[in-house]
């Protein structure tokens, strides 16, 4: 299986990227593929939950990158051999891309996440037609939605600009939890944050290497 790069990113500040890409990394190893990291945010935040990841957890090799050794990720062999590799970024790229550009020309995907307000939904659009003029593969996940909201006025907002995860993300402060811990919702079993992120993996799965076969 040739190894698939996810690029996790948005211009806006506090918008679940690094969460984004700890569950998902999370959700992919437990499918049993090989997964890895890369972290490019200077707060290293993705890199301190991999540091408290435990060893009876499932495995995900990581990478602590430079923003300006962005470019390397792009490099075939720049990193182990594994099946997917979700890298976060730095908030603002789509003003200076710089070494992230090369990057993101050779993401299989790019995953904005999008908090559910008007405001984010303004911010996070100019980076997906910057996207689309590039064809870089991309998607919106709205993240951080609060039960019992309407959010139609900002998923009819970010449809028409681009392609939307049907699968949304929860307000949920056990995601917060199991970062404390080093894990993702994936490693808590049951749980229904982990169906939640179990359900955009198979959106993104689905992009990258096609539906898969449901029981009925």
């Amino acid at each position: 299986m040739e190894m698939k790069r996810i690029v996790c990113a948005s211009p806006k500040g506090g918008s679940g990227k690094t969460t984004l890409a700890r569950n998902l990394a999370a959700s992919a190893a437990a499918m049993d593929l090989q997964v890895a990291t890369a972290d490019l945010d200077p707060q290293r935040t993705l890199t301190r939950w991999w540091n408290r990841r435990g060893k009876k957890e499932r495995p995900i090799t990581h990478y602590e990158v430079t923003y300006d050794d962005a470019e390397a990720l792009a490099e075939d062999g720049s990193i182990d051999p594994c099946d997917v590799a979700f890298v976060d970024t730095p908030p603002s790229i789509e003003a200076n891309p710089g070494p992230i550009r090369r990057l993101l020309d050779v993401a299989d995907f790019v995953i904005i996440p999008v908090r559910p307000s008007l405001d984010d939904a303004e911010s996070a659009v100019p980076f997906m037609a910057l996207l689309r003029r590039r064809k870089h593969p991309a998607a919106f996940v709205l993240n951080a939605v609060k039960p019992r909201v309407n959010i139609i006025a900002v998923k009819s907002f970010l449809v028409k600009a681009g392609d939307l995860c049907p699968v949304e993300i929860g307000d949920r402060t056990d995601y917060m939890r199991g970062a404390e811990h080093g894990v993702g919702v994936a490693d808590l079993g049951d749980h229904p944050g982990a169906r939640e992120m179990a359900g955009v993996w198979s959106f993104i799965h689905g992009r990258l290497w096609g539906i898969c076969d449901v029981a009925a």
